[in-house]
């Protein structure tokens, strides 16, 4: 991070994204920070391949002014005033909470510990991370998969009978039925992602037209989207507009998380105040994307385009200036919304089509969605005209939420297309999420003057937990382990690292566990494509020697990648090995004609001094390779921004990076012809050794899943 930096981990690039973001980005790529290194780039939406922003219009590379002297590390969050729990709860050491509990929205950290105590998830998952057609274990339905003859797929949700909300009410189809209107509303901007499944009828409800009129204005909007044709203007206003309300999700989200922390230091201003005007929200949120400094000895602050505010004294930017410094960041919406996951083109395209739409309907069509349906009180079919697992992970990752809490049942008229809020208007929802509402998990919040903590769900389906209160101590990440050890914690999750680990050996009084997280290095090989000539006939197809080569690699960095964590992570159990990899090799060699290039580029991140996981795998490939007459050329990066650059130009065949799954990877080790997998991470459960017996009873460590897809512990102490 440019002004910021931290001790404990190092914030790194995501791969095929946008230039890392100085704060935004550290939350969502945590788990994939490790201490004294630079890890591989890594990504939470594997099947984007957008190419990041050029360079030239990454924020790094932006014009600044000389920035205020920064703080030399990230400001440790204070420990909470300890208050006294009872001997019989669990006490959990975590980092702060963010006040704002919103289950509509991707949670994160802290935050998502306390979703998945007291939530309860819409679909159940087995161990090996598949999803079951009947409810069982932890989940509130199973799913099963239908495709009909027109190749549509229904995917019928069954809930089970006996699911309850702390508050004693019962779930049912009503709820999951208000849970999806809420996430398919064209008002909502959150991050869950829902509206990348095919529903049928989606973009006709979302922009109140007709199925054949949104599929109509679709194709004209693609059209003006090129400038081309009368309606350029107005797809060129609706794609402004768009990057307007994109960011002001943005905005809303970096006050959320880091206003409290940071706002003195950018801003010049206490929280409290900033809070008050939407204009130093905008500066705020463009200190934290590294397209400002922060507030300098007279208050002012200078942005990507060389405008200077003065939060303190009233002078922030309007809503066109933060758009014109985020398009001047990034260049396109695309670029935008592929480095921070946002939809702002999905969004201008829709805006497009309802327009259109309201100038030629006579009136407004039905509000329903034709591909959402009600079998009966505890059955809902969810019809999709295309279909992939994808899918499923993406109704896994939600919770199932109580309509008549969160929404308004007066407003829940499925026959009038209303479903406990006034269509495209989510407003009474949002401000209930600063509340932590009963939900069907295994604990419900109990407020007091002091703070919170948690009681057990005595309705809970699964049977009341066997411990009645969980508590928490908020601290530092840095302090988390030695809280567990000194006895002030039952437990704690850390993220994995071999210095994290190594430390956390030393402390007295701990258990240790590892658990594999969702977080798998990737060695990915992209190069040029090669035109046939048309004079010579068909091009030799190098895609066989291609993946023999990749195989090779992958099987090399694997094993650097064991040595290089040690107990930090798990390669990827593959049936690959050095010889088999290399008979592979030698085979496809004996086709490969006379004059085609054996030669490949590895771009290695890192420091530029073998300080990477995969350097010596890649090393130990260059040395086999050679001895079959194939080149490969080792090009280890000093600085980040130079390996990015290289591999967005395409300098390089294979390279690292790193991706972010929520089911485990398939059996083969592979996620296409072009990457291999390498490992996983681990992240570390520190047990507090005299409560271990305590720990191993109330919520058999499921809360420490929230970002763990594989079931498995390995004992490390």
């Amino acid at each position: 991070m440019k002004h910021l930096t931290t001790t404990k981990k190092t914030v790194i690039r995501t791969g095929r994204r946008g230039k890392p973001l100085r704060l935004l980005l550290t939350a969502l790529l945590a788990a994939l920070c490790l201490a004294g290194c630079t890890a591989p780039g890594g990504g939470g939406t594997p099947a984007k391949t957008t190419p990041r922003p050029s360079p030239a219009a990454a924020p790094s590379a932006l014009p600044t002014a000389t920035p205020a002297a920064a703080p030399t590390e990230t400001p440790e969050p204070e420990e909470t005033p300890a208050r006294t729990a009872p001997s019989e709860a669990l006490t959990i050491a975590c980092t702060p909470f963010s006040g704002t509990w919103d289950p509509f929205d991707a949670a994160e950290g802290s935050d998502l510990l306390l979703l998945r105590l007291t939530q309860t998830p819409l679909l159940c998952r087995r161990a090996d991370g598949s999803f079951p057609e009947e409810p069982e274990g932890v989940g509130a339905a199973g799913v099963r998969v239908m495709s009909r003859g027109d190749g549509s797929t229904v995917l019928r949700i069954s809930m089970r009978e006996n699911v309850r909300y702390a508050d004693g009410s019962y779930a049912d189809a009503d709820d999951l039925i208000f849970t999806l209107y809420a996430l398919l509303d064209p008002d909502y901007s959150g991050r869950l992602g829902l509206r990348d499944c095919a529903v049928t009828g989606l973009l006709a409800y979302r922009t109140a037209t007709g199925p054949a009129a949104a599929e109509r204005y679709a194709a004209l909007y693609d059209e003006a989207a090129a400038g081309e044709g009368p309606l350029a203007e107005l797809a060129a206003f609706c794609l402004r507009a768009a990057w307007g309300r994109s960011l002001r999700s943005l905005s809303a989200w970096c006050a959320g998380r880091y206003l409290e922390t940071y706002a003195v230091y950018a801003l010049g201003m206490e929280a409290e105040r900033a809070r008050q005007e939407e204009g130093c929200l905008r500066a705020f949120t463009l200190w934290c994307a590294g397209l400002a400094e922060p507030a300098g000895d007279d208050g002012e602050m200078t942005d990507s385009l060389g405008n200077r505010w003065n939060p303190a004294a009233g002078r922030n930017p309007g809503a066109e200036d933060l758009t014109d410094n985020f398009i001047r960041a990034y260049g396109s919406a695309e670029a935008f919304d592929e480095a921070l996951d946002m939809e702002t083109e999905r969004l201008a395209k829709e805006e497009f089509i309802r327009r259109c739409g309201a100038a030629e309907a006579a009136s407004a069509p039905d509000k329903r969605l034709s591909g959402v349906s009600k079998v009966d009180d505890y059955t809902v079919d969810l019809q999709l005209d295309s279909f992939s697992p994808a899918d499923l992970e993406r109704l896994g990752q939600l919770w199932l939420l109580p309509m008549p809490l969160y929404g308004d049942e007066s407003l829940y008229r499925p026959n009038d297309g209303l479903y406990g809020f006034p269509y495209g208007d989510l407003s009474a929802l949002r401000a209930k999420s600063g509340e932590m509402l009963p939900g069907a998990g295994a604990f419900r919040v109990v407020e007091t003057a002091e703070g919170f903590h948690l009681e057990a769900n005595l309705y809970y389906y699964l049977g009341s937990p066997r411990v009645g209160e969980v508590w928490f101590v908020q601290a530092g990440e840095a302090s988390l382990a030695s809280l567990v050890s000194e006895g002030r914690a039952d437990l704690a999750l850390l993220p994995g690292s071999p210095a994290v680990f190594a430390e956390a050996r030393e402390m007295p009084g701990l258990a240790l566990r590892s658990v594999a997280s969702d977080v798998w290095g990737v060695l990915r090989l992209d190069p040029p494509p090669v035109p046939a000539d048309p004079e010579d006939g068909a091009a030799f197809d190098r895609a066989p020697l291609e993946e023999a080569v990749l195989d090779l690699a992958a099987v090399c960095c694997r094993a650097s990648a064991e040595a290089y964590f040690g107990a930090a992570a798990l390669p990827f159990a593959g049936e690959e090995t050095e010889e088999s990899a290399l008979e592979k090799l030698r085979a496809v060699l004996l086709a490969v004609p006379e004059g085609e290039s054996l030669r490949f580029t590895a771009l290695v991140p890192g420091r530029g001094q073998g300080d990477h996981p995969c350097r010596e795998g890649l090393a130990r490939a260059s040395e086999l390779l050679a001895d079959l007459g194939i080149a490969l050329e080792l090009r280890d990066f000093a600085a980040d921004e130079d390996y990015w650059a290289a591999v967005d130009a395409g300098e390089g065949d294979l390279w690292a990076s790193a991706e972010v799954f929520r089911s485990p990877a398939p059996a083969d080790g592979r996620l296409g012809r072009n990457a291999r997998l390498l490992y996983r991470r681990l992240d570390l459960l520190v047990l507090n050794t005299e409560r271990f017996e305590l720990l191993s009873l109330p919520v058999e460590l499921t809360w420490a899943r929230d970002h763990i897809s594989v079931v498995e512990t390995l004992e490390l102490k």
